[in-house]
């Protein structure tokens, strides 16, 4: 059964990431720091899903806390498959009047700790082949508002997760953003702008088993979101391209033939490689004189008219005296003879 730990599992997206993951067939492991509500969520969980749950109590924003969860996500004899960074804080004051005590422990809890526990776990993934790591963001890391730190940290989640999930290609593991929008509680009005938690986590979820880099849960932020992420989108785009011609200009500068540099030809080519042909001349062949530039005498012409062979750098053409050239006589032709012109004469009177 593969373990998922879900950080901010005591209430909200958190619980229900827990109770959907415990549907799917996960052994879940729940951490937050109220002891006893997570004591009480856990309950509920195990007696609706039947699934192992384990309780870890931590304040993430405390150092002894977050060297806890690392040290449950590195446990070699009980390996976490799927790590949820959930756990998430936003101060209702503006920046400028918002105390700093506050500002820091959502710096803390939104940006350092979700960067440390997913680089604690994703060495044990990478050497699995297999593993998955779902970053919760928000909408508001595209347009942050009240000037606070929250919507700049939400920003940063969705840029690690893109670097990370760009540098684990090929692996196995999987690391998905999840842009929420406006999560619906009991007391706040439907609409599209609202979304029930369990739509976001089954989205979510099977975005991550799609091993897609951001997931963004309705329609109305899907379609926001697709709008806002095409310049990256392009950017990536460009990035891939270049990146595989640098690739293969260093190949080729190696002399890499076979990293892919040259592509085989689709037309079989059975004489590729093949030596070139040999001539092999027969035995005394390098004694024969050479050929004459001339042809031989033919027959009716006389010795002493036709010039003898030449060879090659002998010596200079000799001299052919011209002839005559003698004609058949014609017989003469027939003179015609000359007839007179016909008298007329006219009568007299």
């Amino acid at each position: 059964m593969p373990t998922a730990l879900v950080t901010g599992a005591s209430r909200g997206l958190g619980e229900v990431y827990a109770h959907e993951l415990a549907h799917r067939g996960y052994a879940v492991v729940l951490v937050a720091r109220d002891a006893a509500r997570l004591a009480a969520v856990a309950e509920r969980i195990g007696r609706a899903t039947g699934a192992i749950v384990e309780v870890l109590p931590a304040d993430l924003t405390d150092p002894a806390g977050l060297a806890a969860v690392e040290a449950r996500l590195t446990a070699r004899d009980l390996p976490v498959e799927l790590l949820v960074n959930n756990a998430g804080v936003e101060s209702d004051a503006v920046f400028a009047e918002a105390p700093v005590d506050a500002l820091t422990a959502e710096i803390d809890l939104n940006v350092t700790a979700l960067m440390r526990l997913t680089r604690a776990a994703v060495p044990a993934m990478t050497a699995r082949g297999r593993g998955g790591v779902l970053n919760v963001a928000s909408f508001a890391g595209y347009l942050p508002s009240g000037g606070n730190a929250y919507g700049a940290s939400k920003s940063w989640v969705l840029a690690f997760t893109d670097t990370v999930a760009a540098s684990l290609a090929g692996t196995g593991v999987t690391v998905t953003a999840v842009a929420a929008g406006r999560i619906r509680a009991e007391d706040d009005p439907q609409g599209p702008l609202w979304l029930e938690p369990a739509d976001v986590v089954r989205r979510s979820l099977d975005d991550l088993a799609r091993g897609r880099t951001l997931s963004a849960p309705g329609w109305v932020y899907r379609a926001l979101v697709g709008y806002l992420e095409a310049p990256r989108t392009a950017l990536r785009f460009a990035a891939r391209v270049a990146g595989r011609g640098r690739e293969n200009c260093t190949r080729l500068e190696r002399g890499d033939a076979g990293g892919g540099a040259t592509r085989p030809s689709p037309v079989p080519t059975p004489f590729r490689g093949a030596p070139a042909p040999v001539r092999v001349l027969p035995a005394g062949a390098a004694d024969l004189p050479a050929l004459p530039e001339l042809p031989a005498r033919p027959a009716h012409v006389a010795a002493e008219d036709f010039p003898a062979p030449r060879v090659s750098g002998t010596g200079p053409l000799p001299a052919v005296a011209p002839r005559a050239v003698r004609r058949p006589d014609a017989p003469p032709r027939p003179v015609q003879p000359v007839r007179e012109a016909p008298t007329v004469r006219l009568a007299a009177g």
